[in-house]
């Protein structure tokens, strides 16, 4: 329900009689899919200090200000109980939609103007959301088999709804502090804590136990990558790689480090055997190297690999492909990474957040984020269509539905931006 509230008191007695009254303005279902009527009337309620038992007779002109929606009925006068509603039909033209609400007494006094929000779903367009928890969306992980998703917001964990908005809140003590989120090929559900915490859910989130913690005596975070084996892996910069094949039950540590930092962005299982990651191993920057037993010793995948990457991804047919930020393109191996070739040209206007999600599949398509320029779709990794245009992104993940949704930067920091499908 949205309530607004405008008391008015003014200390000028020509129009003294307005602060007889005070207005509230009701939307009680605020959201609907675009084109579609809200559930519930929107309406205006006027109370009065000096005849509570009757406040008709005054209008109320309802117009759209944003969003391209109808009201039914556009001037309504109020009944004996102070209310006038109307139906309101949203538009498709924004997400973000709003009707004003001008109030007259029977004696011709204006009241302030006040705005009614509500928002309006659009499937298969971008949606901008501002509001919480969509807006702090960090992580999020998805199974099509089970049709399940789950989403972390400000330390919360949120499992979708109906729609690609509709996220409630998972009540579970074991999940405060949440991170980052996983699901493995078996839909074993990992989120990961602040408080170095791990935990799983195998029945689709009804029950939440902890695993052994992947780093002892962590308190901190850390970060966790799923290779398509099913194998965990653990990093943080000052503790090293640890490992476990056993979901999560145990944990060796294949590289401790001692004087150097190490952390790896990403985890790829190619079909040769290599673990393949984006790596900062006591460099200034990080570097695609690849381990061939078991993270043990890490090695450059190629000298002739691009610099300055800010992620890596591998397909389904071991095609290695590199994002880069000075050289500004995406670069693509069919060899394990021996030659490159640059297969988009696209600069990246901004520093990255490493540890950002950048490439998602869905169906036959890729979808990625390029910070500085938008959003692109590809089947192969040689023609590309720009989905989006908006240069303040970064990160992006997908729903079981193949919903889209994006991270905000800079100037959209509080922001998400949602591509909705049923």
């Amino acid at each position: 329900m949205l309530s607004t509230i405008i008391s008015c008191n003014f200390n000028d007695p020509s129009i003294e009689i307005l602060a007889n009254y005070n207005f509230s303005y009701y939307n009680n279902n605020p959201v609907a899919v675009g084109g579609e009527y809200l559930k519930d009337s929107i309406y205006v309620q006027v109370y009065s200090y000096t005849t509570p038992t009757d406040v008709s007779g005054f209008t109320v002109e309802f117009k759209i200000k944003n969003g391209g929606g109808t009201v039914d009925k556009q001037v309504v006068k109020t009944k004996k109980d102070g209310k006038a509603s109307t139906r309101w039909k949203l538009g498709t033209d924004s997400f973000t939609q709003i009707v004003t609400a001008r109030v007259t007494d029977p004696n011709g006094n204006v009241f302030p103007e006040a705005q009614i929000v509500a928002r309006g779903l659009l499937y298969n367009a971008w949606n901008e959301v501002n509001y919480y928890p969509l807006n702090q969306l960090s992580d999020m992980a998805s199974d099509t088999i089970t049709h399940q998703s789950w989403m972390i917001s400000a330390s919360k964990v949120y499992k979708r709804g109906d729609n690609f908005l509709d996220w409630q809140q998972v009540d579970e003590s074991k999940l405060n502090g949440g991170r980052e989120i996983e699901i493995d090929k078996n839909g074993v559900v990992y989120i990961g804590t602040w408080n170095g915490e791990l935990v799983k859910s195998t029945d689709h989130g009804l029950n939440w136990i902890k695993c052994t913690k992947p780093i002892p005596d962590n308190p901190y975070f850390f970060y966790l990558w799923i290779t398509n084996d099913g194998d965990l892996w653990a990093t943080r910069y000052d503790r090293g790689l640890w490992h476990s094949t056993d979901g999560g039950i145990t944990w060796s540590n294949p590289l401790a480090v001692t004087g150097e930092t190490f952390t790896m962005n990403g985890a790829y299982r190619l079909k040769n055997g290599w673990l393949v990651s984006m790596v900062n191993f006591g460099l200034l920057k990080m570097e695609i190297m690849k381990s061939e037993d078991e993270g043990k010793t890490w090695n450059p995948i190629s000298t002739t690999a691009p610099e300055y990457p800010y992620s890596v991804y591998v397909t389904g047919k071991d095609e290695i492909i590199i994002f880069t930020q000075s050289i500004a393109g995406i670069f693509k191996s069919t060899d394990l990474g021996k030659t490159y070739r640059k297969v988009f040209e696209g600069s990246v206007t901004f520093n990255t957040s490493a540890m950002q999600s950048y490439v998602k599949k869905f169906g036959m398509d890729y979808y990625i984020a390029i910070p500085g320029h938008g959003v692109l779709q590809t089947q192969d990794f040689e023609k590309f269509e720009t989905l989006f245009t908006e240069p303040n992104i970064d990160g992006l993940y997908i729903d079981h539905t193949g919903s889209i949704a994006v991270m905000g930067w800079l100037d959209k920091l509080n922001t998400s931006f949602f591509y909705g499908r049923k």
